[in-house]
């Protein structure tokens, strides 16, 4: 990546925007298909049934308090926002990943022309269609991701403007500081960017021989990285016991390093790209396992040896790194590989395991956990055609291979964007890819059984337990099905298996209370929704039925607060304002039961029983008129909805209308000659000569 030669300009405004214009039209064109890609995996918890995404004040939540999963608020808002926008329509998501892609991609050029790096514009293009990056760009849950990288890249080519990387004014300005704010930004969007402190110190270092008036500069950055993944860990460790890898010390070694090759082998050649790769398992004892480690240390001390061989060099001849218009020998290309080389290692450091996040149950390595590092691959490679093409009779042939080359980047990129069509499409694709990935069965069982394919969820889930006979949400998911198909003793057992293979399993749990309330068994229905509490006070759902249990034990007061406090965590959970209001309507509160009912049906307004309840409710406190109207709606929402159709003739029968209340009795007896309660309603009609 050395600058042989400054970079060549563009010479004019408006070629550079010509230049702009068309790494965005080539990025648009690549990842076209993704603006018409749905919701996957994860978007879920991180969007679609985000509670406080749907919060009115889920923008405080986020940043003032520990009710997210992660820390990372500027992420949150900026989907908080868009919820507000596009709701469950993914195409907006889409365009804005699309969009923070492209400026990144703008941001990137920029950065790299203003270190005089060779071939800039072509690293910037190799990043735009580059299929590594179709994971992020394609995921919407990904955000984080993209964010983190903008506000990383703005950090940067702010800090250029400082002065401090080329003094002698090493200024303290409104650069300087716009570039800690962005640096701040970007940690508070993902942490895996805490690295940039070391880049800066990377980046002043390619142009001059570093000075400890350097690390003053740089100690604020240095602060804010330290705090804020201190901030990440907690939010990643708080409440949860769980272990995800029981490996040592040299196994992480190992397998960061290879992580390492594998990661720098998807970047030179991205083909056989998998949403989750096969899961390693790292044996030190194993010859093979050494390999990567051994190749890591070589590689880094021979491109070490020569790069500072290449450094001391033009030092000594007095050449200074930025402005050197001399400096194309073959030492200084060894002094770029290992700034590249470098930075690679570096930007991966927070995902290499030496450290566990969640995702490492699936796999040790991601497509999208390179994101950041692939810049310096790409730099370096661009760097070397630039070199190439300043040979004799070279330019035609470098012209043809580069564009060879984002050609067939591109083809990938937009063939891989399909893979992320839809939860089905990305697991079956998976599947084929990686046919022993328990995480995708488990997924996939999910999504047949919501599709009503309840045997074939069942087969799936018992395949996941087959490849991992110690994956928890399979054994969970397996005992739901059960107990939808009413086997309450499987499900128990199921739910029991999960509990022994994660014993903090606040699911597990709510699963079994709700199986148990379900039985009549309340009291020790409660038990469970209480240690599932314990286990996560931020639990809406657990609240809901713990409320609901405790009605049926005639503990009205406690529901009522359990009611309250899923709201409180959930304002758009529908269902549990339904259940208050049915509370609050036994205790003749009906204005307090009636705005209940409102506010579900506000939130969820194809709900006949909240249609059915608001009517009844209304028509108990002798508002007939709003009684009626209610009624019809439920019977609208679900003309076969009998309860509310015997409802309606009894209100029309109150207000009068005993041939309309006759028709809709007569009417349920057609569809169910056994309803006793429209027969004795019949009846009754008919006795009175009505």
């Amino acid at each position: 990546m050395p600058p042989s030669s400054p970079a060549r300009l563009p010479a004019s405004p408006a070629r550079r925007i010509g230049l702009a214009a068309l790494l965005v039209a080539v990025g648009l064109a690549v990842y076209l298909p993704s603006l018409r890609n749905g919701f996957v995996w994860d978007d879920d918890s991180f969007l679609t049934k985000n509670a406080l995404i749907k919060a009115p004040d889920g923008l405080a939540r986020f940043w003032f308090t520990t009710q997210a999963t992660d820390y990372w608020p500027v992420t949150s808002t900026s989907l908080w926002l868009e919820w507000r926008l596009w709701g469950l329509h993914p195409a907006g998501y889409h365009v804005t990943n699309l969009a923070l892609h492209l400026a990144e991609v703008l941001l990137l050029w920029s950065i790299l022309r203003r270190l005089r790096i060779p071939g800039a514009y072509l690293a910037a293009l190799l990043f735009a269609v580059h299929p590594v990056n179709v994971e992020t760009v394609a995921w919407i849950a990904q955000r984080k991701n993209l964010m983190a990288m903008l506000f990383y890249l703005l950090s940067v080519f702010w800090f250029l403007r400082t002065g401090w990387v080329a003094p002698p004014a090493r200024k303290w300005g409104l650069a300087y500081f716009l570039s800690l704010l962005a640096f701040l930004l970007a940690l508070l969007s993902k942490g895996s960017v805490a690295p940039l402190p070391l880049v800066l110190l990377g980046v002043i270092a390619w142009q001059r021989r570093p000075q400890w008036r350097d690390l003053a500069g740089l100690a604020p950055f240095f602060a804010v990285a330290a705090i804020l993944v201190g901030v990440n860990v907690w939010f990643q460790t708080h409440g949860t016991h769980e272990v995800i890898r029981q490996v040592d010390g040299a196994q992480r070694l190992l397998g960061a390093a290879a992580a390492l090759a594998f990661y720098l082998s998807k970047a030179v050649a991205p083909v056989g790209l998998i949403f989750v790769y096969p899961q390693w398992h790292v044996d030190a004892g194993a010859v093979l396992w050494w390999l990567p480690l051994i190749g890591v240390i070589t590689a880094t001390a021979l491109l070490y040896m020569k790069g500072r061989t290449a450094r001391l060099r033009s030092l000594d001849a007095n050449y200074a790194v930025a402005n050197s218009a001399s400096r194309s020998d073959g030492g200084t290309w060894w002094l770029g590989a290992f700034a590249a080389w470098g930075y690679f290692v570096v930007m991966l450091l927070p995902v290499l395991g030496f450290t566990d996040v969640f995702y490492m149950r699936y796999s040790l390595v991601a497509d999208h956990y390179q994101h950041l590092a692939l810049i310096g691959v790409l730099a370096l490679v661009a760097a070397g055609w630039d070199r190439w093409r300043r040979q004799p009779r070279a330019a035609a042939w470098a012209g043809a291979a580069a564009a060879l080359a984002v050609g067939t980047l591109g083809i990938l990129t937009w063939r891989q964007t399909g893979d992320y069509r839809d939860e089905e499409t990305l697991y079956r694709t998976t599947l084929v890819r990686n046919p022993r990935s328990w995480m995708v069965y488990n997924n996939l069982g999910l999504l047949e059984s919501a599709a009503g394919r309840k045997a074939t969820a069942a087969q799936d889930y018992n395949e996941a337990l087959r490849l991992n006979p110690e994956f928890a949400e399979a054994y969970l998911n397996r005992g739901e099905l059960e107990g939808e198909q009413g086997n309450p003793a499987a499900a128990i057992a199921d739910f029991n298996s999960g509990l022994r293979f994660r014993p903090n399993y606040p699911e597990a749990h709510y699963n079994i209370g709700n199986i148990l309330h379900g039985l009549g068994r309340n009291a020790e229905a409660v038990a469970e929704y209480d240690q599932a509490l314990r286990l996560r006070p931020s639990y809406p759902e657990v609240e809901n039925n713990l409320g609901a249990t405790l009605v049926d034990l005639g503990r009205t007061p406690e529901a009522i607060r359990h009611y309250q406090r899923a709201i409180e965590l959930d304002p758009g959970y529908a269902e549990v304002h339904f259940n208050l209001g049915n509370t609050l309507a036994g205790l003749d509160r009906s204005g307090d039961a009636i705005a209940q009912f409102t506010t579900a049906l506000r939130l969820k307004p194809d709900y006949p029983e909240a249609e059915n309840n608001l009517a009844l409710t209304y028509q108990r406190s002798g508002q007939l008129e709003p009684a009626l109207r209610h009624f019809q709606a439920a019977l609208r929402l679900h003309p076969d909805y009998l309860q509310a159709r015997n409802n309606y003739g009894v209100a029309l029968a109150i207000a009068g209308r005993p041939a309309e209340a006759r028709a809709e009795f007569e009417e349920i007896l057609r569809q169910r000659p056994d309803y006793a309660s429209a027969r004795q309603n019949l009846a009754r009609l008919l006795a009175m000569g009505r």
